[in-house]
């Protein structure tokens, strides 16, 4: 009889758990990566910060998107650094006039990017944004830069 109990709560241990499985509402998006080099050279980061504070952070090595290639850490910020992304998106005025791509685009070399997303829209932070929209652009990432534990910022400063 214990065995059987035992299979039993083994068997429901293993089904899905809905309210678990449910991904948290993604404020902020920020990705970088090394440009097009040969594979051995390649890396890309990209980091998911939700609306509960979750931070996730994907770095991965050549041209891999999953695991094994790909190491995913996870941290916590603050409501106040949630706030700090929200107000940053309201002083860059992206939302009401969005930033436009340069005029001439960089051709190789690494680039970061990035987005909001706020009452159902989606803020582009664009890796390439016109001169007069440079700083508007760079005060957001930063925003998102600073929600990220510190431990992160290795991944996203010292490439």
């Amino acid at each position: 009889m214990r065995r059987r109990h035992l299979l039993l709560t083994l068997a429901l241990l293993a089904l899905p758990l809905p309210a678990l499985a449910e991904e948290s509402e993604v404020l902020a998006y920020y990705w970088l990566d090394s440009g097009g080099l040969p594979p051995e050279y390649a890396w890309s980061v990209e980091v998911a910060i939700a609306t509960d504070g979750k931070v996730t952070l994907k770095d991965c090595k050549g041209y891999e998107t999953e695991p094994p290639g790909c190491k995913i850490r996870k941290g916590k910020t603050t409501p106040e650094r949630l706030q700090a992304i929200r107000d940053a998106v309201a002083a860059s005025g992206l939302v009401d006039k969005p930033a436009r791509p340069a005029d001439e685009v960089m051709v190789g070399g690494g680039s970061a990017g990035g987005k909001v997303l706020l009452d159902g829209m989606e803020v582009p932070l664009i890796s390439q944004p016109a001169a007069e929209d440079a700083a508007r652009v760079g005060q957001v990432m930063a925003a998102i830069r600073d929600a990220m534990p510190r431990r992160f910022l290795k991944f996203v400063t010292d490439r």
